[in-house]
């Protein structure tokens, strides 16, 4: 295995497939789980994660290892890409979920839970588009990378402070309107006992 910076010279010097197959490779997974937490339509988070390699060898001229590291620099693109794909009209006609034949939950019993925490996701992420650019991808970056609030702060190249400020205040916002919609269904479904429906 060859050190990352020989790989990334490769690739840079004549575009080396075998040094840029390794390099992707490294990543792969790790950049498919967080596009994956946040897109779980299988061939949707496929297709993007491959955007986001392309769009990281095609630009692997304009990086530099002193401002930050390789990791750093692809969750930056890979977090740009997954906020661009949510503006995109694509998203908009796609689903965002798998269909059910294809979910296969860990155990019997968990089916219930998992498909509670899909459900809460897929909110979480409708409520997330609201946000502004940046508030986005810190919190994608937290939750669905499980990024650090240092990780983040160098990713987006803002100051710790200001990533926490805007990650809790998102947080909060997210919370409130999670609980107003719990508040709506309780009371759709009362007047709909007392209209005996």
């Amino acid at each position: 295995m060859q050190n990352e910076s020989k790989l990334i010279r490769k690739i840079k010097r004549g575009g080396d497939r075998a040094a840029a197959d390794e390099l992707v490779s490294r990543y792969y997974r790790e950049i498919y789980a967080f596009v994956y937490r946040q897109l779980p339509h299988r061939e949707n988070a496929l297709d993007l994660t491959q955007d986001i390699f392309v769009s990281m060898l095609r630009s692997l001229d304009t990086f530099e290892g002193k401002r930050a590291s390789l990791r750093t620099w692809l969750y930056r693109i890979a977090s740009n890409r997954v906020i661009d794909h949510f503006r995109s009209s694509a998203h908009r006609r796609g689903q965002l979920t798998d269909p059910l034949e294809d979910f296969e939950p860990a155990a019997e019993g968990d089916f219930t839970l998992e498909l509670e925490r899909r459900e809460q996701a897929e909110e979480v992420l409708k409520l997330l588009e609201r946000f502004e650019p940046r508030v986005q991808q810190i919190v994608r970056l937290k939750l669905f990378a499980e990024r650090t609030f240092i990780d983040v702060a160098q990713i987006l190249e803002l100051p710790e402070s200001t990533v926490k400020a805007g990650y809790y205040a998102a947080i909060r916002k997210i919370r409130a309107r999670l609980k107003e919609g719990e508040h709506d269904q309780a009371e759709s479904a009362a007047s709909k006992r007392r209209a005996g429906v």
